[in-house]
């Protein structure tokens, strides 16, 4: 009886680590602490949608960045919100490189300006709606979901046995 439960306790381990070297890898190779955001606003239709989840590479290009260019950001108003948007045009002046943003689904172009310290990275991929299972799943549904699977991966192995 032990050896099947000691077995499907390491499948979990092993899932668990994976899943944890997997979100490590990806954010050492797109250098940022958070790769990986959930679109929360219709602003960015049809390009993106909301619960469309986005991929985003590091600060270190911010350098690098062209008008049209997607990219994430912390509102520079300082209300906390993660702003994504289309870079609509640059400028430089005296404070350095200044990026004026627009929504796709906006009428107007934002009225701040977007500094290097508010710029999180830019959009390299999307996966179309995924972020929506994300939203769906939130405590404490997420946490009955993991039990559940837990308890399945060891019922399973009982009866293989």
């Amino acid at each position: 009886m032990l050896k099947p439960i000691a077995r499907a306790a390491a499948y979990v381990s092993i899932t668990v680590f994976l899943v944890f070297i997997f979100w490590a890898g990806l954010t050492f190779a797109l250098g940022t602490s958070s790769p990986a955001y959930v679109v929360s606003s219709g602003s960015m239709i049809p390009t993106l949608n909301v619960g469309d989840i986005i991929v985003v590479k590091d600060k270190g290009s911010f350098q690098t960045l062209q008008v049209g260019d997607i990219i994430v950001f912390h509102n520079p108003t300082g209300d906390g919100r993660i702003i994504v948007h289309r870079i609509y045009s640059m400028s430089t002046d005296q404070y350095g490189v200044a990026i004026y943003t627009k929504g796709d689904n906006n009428p107007a172009p934002d009225a701040w300006v977007v500094r290097e310290s508010h710029y999180i990275g830019k959009v390299i991929f999307t996966l179309p709606y995924l972020g929506k299972v994300a939203s769906i799943i939130q405590p404490p549904l997420n946490y009955i979901l993991i039990c559940f699977f837990i308890v399945l991966i060891f019922v399973l192995e009982l009866k293989r046995k």
